[in-house]
């Protein structure tokens, strides 16, 4: 799989190999566990933050320096006999290098070059489980003759809140930074929690976090004060101190704070030595202390790194597939698991292009605990309990919660409320656990009352418990409080948006619907009456069949606009999304969500598939919607004022491109499905245009309306594409899944491919499932084999034994 002209996939996947540095824009890698996380750039640039993204970040990074990627973790090697230097990341010193690589690998980042007949390496990773990264620099000299070297670390601190960024010469004044020679190490703190403490009125105290940077050599030199090391009007591409060759010893009181260590190495002829630096963040002095003595030591780092790529390796083996397509092959039996586990981890927050606003959003963490049921059926579990302790009794719902400070204040979203059944159905239909349903959680009660109309100004307990209910209590509530929270029309109120954020003023005034809302709410009933029936509340099931049947009619006499379905309607009673507007005439969800969610009646069908077809569909993707919209439209909102093609104004995302795809594979279209598919794929995109990584999904590929950019991946890494790309590809397309009885399984696959495989755990049970099509059809089954007996119908029973039982699916 040839990425393009910068490089390449090993052959078994687990690296992606990159030989030029001046890439189309960085390619980025996140290396994490689940408190600490560091993303980083093919040349070294990135940032650091404990717990949470906004709250707690450690290393400075630019967000509007995407094309720039600056500052970042660099180590410049200095010849102290011919004074010549180079950055071993070739940013920021950006030097033309004899040789560059950078290898992206899952849970590391190595990045090697050569210059002067020196060859440097630095490997970057992040421990297993505390809060600290490690960088492994190797020096190799390849001249024959005896070299006296000096290397120079470099960071930036931040050191707290990112909000630093629009206060930053107030928030540099609580900046302390200091060499601490027991250590042999640069610790750094702010003295206040910035950011919480000052500018949203909270208690002012003494910050206990304590960032550090120390090396397994000694130190010979340090700077702590950015701009003693840089020099004054210096960045960091021509930095003083390592053109002088030496550092100043500078402490930073007040001002921009920097991590740098300098070491003496000599290198006999042909030598080699490394070197270990660790930064991090943790609570006190002496935790630090702990952690530098234990990862300082050349052994444990290099202990640690074998057992951080084992560790990822085994993490992403769960659900393997074999197709004809190895750029599905690779993607989805490592990348797309390796991305799916980073969103469950830090959701939507933390990228190159996102502001790191902190916390994991709730739509967002329902649909990536589902994605991840087969891979990590635990953290799963655990992350539904959690997203369950975020909804109130009314229905309504956080928008989200933080490590650092609980559930997000903000108004509830009105999607919200459809996303935790589906979730919930997905881990009972996957373990069979159904006691999970009357597992009793906490409900939420906070400042928000009448379904978040209101906030409540004499409430000041933050979020607190409120009694405890069942699981199914907690998702009859949202449940409820959806199908009761209606307009004019008889359809859900869009209230301050619904999946697309940015439709954030066509109800502004409590009046606007959602066509579209409607159907996620249809979905989500025929769901939760599903598991109703599976603990025999039978009068429950039929309740909520009766209000899916309701809402779905009620969707089909007000929604259809006659070739289509209608997005919704704006406060003012008009609608959107409908042939009689100039701009924004057809929405891609509503037309998608009308076959997930059964709404779709028999003879409208084809006329949505049509539309699709023949009007969403263009070179690079299906659009959010079409036309774009070229004139701010205050009714509306901001998705009218994005640039045509970028974001939710036509661009082809790619998680609303999943959602069509998985509907194109429950109507038998296989071809169609692949296709669409590998529109968007990351490895299948001409990389000069496209620009973004090769390896994981972009939330978005700028549209064919924009006048210059068409086909630029933007927004990549943090996307609900990873989770629902997963679904899509194995239980949609390949078709095994996970039903109350068993394992189900219901193919479609383009008619190309004549066999495919894919190996499931089931239960404790693994499943070794081979797919032949030798006719080419595109779905149906013909007989299913399950070690060397044929079964009835398609429905797998499970075995529970933990055994590998083999499955040969014959389609026809």
């Amino acid at each position: 799989m040839v990425v393009g002209k910068y490089g390449d996939f090993t052959e078994d996947g687990l690296e992606v190999i990159i030989r030029e540095p001046r890439l189309p824009a960085p390619w980025v890698n996140f290396l994490t566990n689940e408190r600490y996380c560091a993303v980083i750039s093919h040349t070294g640039g990135g940032y650091s933050f404990y717990r949470d993204p906004k709250t707690d970040r450690i290393l400075y990074w630019v967000g509007r320096d995407l094309w720039r990627d600056r500052p970042g973790r660099y180590v410049f090697v200095r010849d102290m006999e011919n004074g010549e230097f180079f950055s071993i990341t070739w940013q920021p010193l950006m030097r033309k290098l004899d040789r560059f690589e950078a290898r992206v690998g899952l849970g590391y980042q190595k990045i090697s070059s050569e210059f002067m007949e020196i060859e440097g390496s630095v490997t970057y990773f992040v421990t297993r489980e505390d809060p600290c990264e490690i960088w492994v620099v190797t020096l190799k000299n390849k001249s024959g003759r005896e070299r006296k070297l000096r290397i120079f670390s470099y960071l930036e601190w931040m050191l707290g809140d990112n909000v630093e960024m629009n206060f930053h010469n107030i928030a540099i004044l609580y900046n302390r930074a200091w060499f601490d020679r027991k250590a042999n190490a640069i610790f750094a703190r702010k003295t206040l929690l910035f950011g919480q403490a000052v500018y949203e009125q909270l208690p002012v105290y003494d910050n206990p976090f304590v960032a550090f940077i120390g090396t397994s050599e000694k130190v010979t030199g340090w700077d702590c004060h950015k701009h003693a090391f840089l020099g004054l009007y210096n960045d960091e591409n021509c930095p003083e101190s390592v053109m002088r060759g030496s550092c100043n010893q500078s402490i930073c009181e007040g001002n921009e704070a920097v991590g740098v260590l300098q070491i003496d190495v000599l290198l006999p002829a042909n030598g080699e030595r490394t070197v270990v630096f660790v930064v991090g963040e943790t609570e006190g002095e002496e935790k630090a202390r702990e952690l530098l003595r234990k990862y300082t030591d050349l052994g444990a780092a290099a202990e640690e790194f074998d057992r951080i790529r084992k560790l990822w390796v085994e993490k992403t083996e769960p659900v393997k597939i074999d197709t004809p397509d190895r750029d599905f092959n690779i993607l989805f039996n490592r990348w797309i698991k390796y991305q799916l586990y980073v969103c469950n981890y830090w959701s939507r927050s933390p990228s190159y292009y996102h502001e790191g606003q902190g916390g994991r959003g709730y739509r967002d963490s329902c649909q990536d605990a589902q994605a991840l049921l087969p891979i990590d059926v635990e953290h799963a579990r655990k992350k539904l309990l959690k997203i369950a302790s975020l909804i109130r009794k009314d229905g309504t719902c956080a928008p989200g919660w933080s490590d650092t400070y609980g559930p997000f204040p903000q108004k509830p979203y009105k999607d919200h409320p459809t996303w935790f059944a589906p979730a919930v159905a997905a881990y009972v239909k996957e373990t069979g656990d159904v006691k999970f349903l009357n597992e009793l959680v906490p409900w939420l009660k906070d400042g928000w009352r009448d379904g978040g109309s209101w906030r409540d100004p004499n409430w000041h307990k933050g979020a607190i418990e409120d009694g405890k209910g069942t699981i199914l209590e907690h998702i009859l509530a949202q449940l409820n409080y959806t199908f009761n929270d209606t307009g004019e029309h008889g359809l859900p109120r869009i209230g301050e948006a619904d999946w697309n954020d940015a439709l954030d003023m066509v109800g502004r005034e409590g009046k606007g619907e959602s066509v579209w809302l409607g159907m996620a709410l249809v979905r989500s009933l025929k769901i939760a009456a599903e598991l109703a029936e599976v603990i025999n509340k039978e009068d429950l099931a039929a309740e909520l069949r009766k209000k899916a049947e309701v809402m779905s009619k009620r969707i089909n006499r007000v929604g259809w606009d006659g070739k289509w379905y209608l997005r919704g309607f704006t406060d003012e009673g008009e609608p959107f999304g409908s042939s009689k507007n100039k701009e924004g005439k057809i929405y891609l969800n509503p037309q998608s969500w009308s076959i997930l969610s059964g709404v779709v009646t028999k003879d409208r069908l084809p006329k949505v598939v049509r539309a699709l077809d023949t009007i969403l569909e263009g070179k690079y993707g299906l659009v959010l919607l079409y036309p774009a919209y070229t004139k701010t439209d205050v009714r509306i909102g901001r998705i009218t004022a994005f640039a045509r093609g970028t974001k939710e104004n036509a661009a082809v995302f790619c998680h609303a491109n999943l959602f069509a795809i998985a509907a194109d594979c429950m109507i038998g279209r296989g071809d169609v499905a692949y296709r669409r598919l590998c529109k968007i794929l990351p490895s299948k995109q001409d990389q000069k245009r496209y620009k973004a990584e090769p390896y994981v999904f972009a939330e978005y590929l700028i549209g064919h309306e924009h006048p210059y950019e068409a086909g630029r991946g933007a927004y990549t890494w943090v996307t609900g594409s990873a989770g629902w790309s997963l679904m899509v590809v194995t239980e949609y397309m390949l078709g095994v899944k996970p039903d109350y009885a068993g394992l189900r399984i219901d193919p479609c696959i383009p008619s190309t491919w004549k066999k495919c495989r894919i190996i499931r755990p089931f239960r404790g049970t693994m499943y070794d499932i081979t797919i032949e099509n030798p006719e080419g059809l595109q779905r149906g089954v013909e007989e299913i084999i399950v070690d060397g007996k044929k079964i009835d119908g398609n429905l797998i029973k499970p075995f529970r034994d933990g055994k590998v039982h083999m499955v040969k699916v014959l389609m026809g």
